[in-house]
């Protein structure tokens, strides 16, 4: 069976039905949203096209042989086995982020705003920094190099300077976002980045989204800017590379 969805106001699909089962899982389909098969006279919502099955989808997916599958809690996005999840509603849950369920419904998002992410950037600045002043000066490259006369090796040492930044900076930022979902400003703050449906970034995926971000830079950071007027938070390098910014676990007394 294939299912047809709205999603941002535009017609997605057909998916089979065990995708269509994830999107609800994930919330990326909700309650509220349009939803048609064959056999459906109309577009109806979730809620009143599926609520029987819907019920039981979850149910289902804790039941399978295959629980020991990894999948992800919508609250916190780690990845878990399958029997060590709970079904709250249409959505799974780890054991940690159940106790916070009495607070806010579950399976919803907390996205991380403009301010909140530009002070994890000042602080991923501040270390790189202190680690390209280390870097410079352990290959005897001065920040502040004196010409003497020599213009052509003044440019080539800043020049070099200036590659090795860039290098270190992109594999910082790329291996942080694959293996840690975040990069230190991030986890200090309590951020991660993840995909829509709660899983973390690949590899290939994180380099992308490294290099959107030069886009969000040439729009004379207007594309950073976008994060505080969209909806989920998303900036400009968010959009192309469909992720988002959110709050995890730990940090949710902030709010």
């Amino acid at each position: 069976m294939q299912w047809y969805y709205e999603h941002e106001g535009r017609q997605e699909g057909p998916v089979e039905e065990s995708v269509f089962d994830e999107l609800v899982r994930t919330r990326v389909v909700r309650d509220n949203t349009l939803v048609w098969r064959e056999g459906m006279s109309g577009w109806q919502t979730l809620a009143s096209a599926q609520t029987p099955r819907s019920a039981t989808s979850v149910d289902s997916a804790l039941a399978s042989p295959e629980a020991g599958v990894s999948r992800f809690c919508v609250e916190c996005g780690r990845a878990f086995p399958a029997n060590e999840l709970t079904a709250m509603g249409s959505a799974l849950v780890c054991s940690s982020c159940k106790r916070n369920s009495t607070q806010r419904p579950a399976g919803t998002r907390r996205y991380a705003g403009f301010w909140i992410r530009f002070a994890a950037r000042v602080i991923d600045a501040i270390l790189l920094n202190i680690v390209f002043f280390v870097m410079r000066m352990s290959f005897g490259i001065s920040t502040f190099a004196r010409i003497d006369g020599d213009i052509g090796g003044a440019l080539g040492r800043a020049a070099i300077g200036t590659l090795l930044s860039l290098i270190v900076a992109s594999f910082y930022e790329i291996f942080m976002l694959a293996g840690y979902g975040a990069t230190l400003g991030k986890i200090a703050l309590g951020l991660q980045v993840v995909r829509p449906d709660g899983s973390g970034l690949t590899l290939s995926q994180a380099t992308g989204r490294y290099f959107a971000q030069v886009l969000s830079s040439l729009t004379f950071l207007i594309g950073y800017i976008m994060a505080a007027f969209d909806p989920e938070k998303r900036a400009l390098h968010d959009r192309i590379c469909d992720t988002r910014v959110i709050y995890t676990k730990q940090a949710r007394h902030f709010g």
